[in-house]
């Protein structure tokens, strides 16, 4: 987090997890011991006040989608994944 503040109606903790996870495979593109196991908390839920709950599915849902991505974005797709995010573009 940038700057202490509420990112309780953001997909901040999506993005987040989504960055973790993108930094976590580039490095074990490019390096000789990967990683192989990660503890994550569960972001935001601090000074960010997201609601754990909130947090866990946003955490969840950001894995998922990096490991299956779709073959193809459309907005069906777009907006299905707004929707099970529940935060941003408020």
């Amino acid at each position: 987090m940038r700057v202490p503040m509420s990112i309780a109606t953001t997909d901040n903790v999506y993005q987040a997890m989504w960055a973790m996870l993108l930094a976590i495979w580039h490095h074990n593109q490019s390096h000789l011991q990967p990683i192989r196991s990660v503890a994550c908390p569960d972001l935001g839920t601090a000074t960010g006040q997201v609601p754990c709950e909130r947090a866990a599915k946003q955490m969840a849902l950001a894995y998922k989608n990096f490991w299956h991505p779709p073959d193809l974005i459309s907005w069906p797709y777009a907006i299905t994944r707004q929707n099970a995010i529940g935060a941003g573009g408020d």
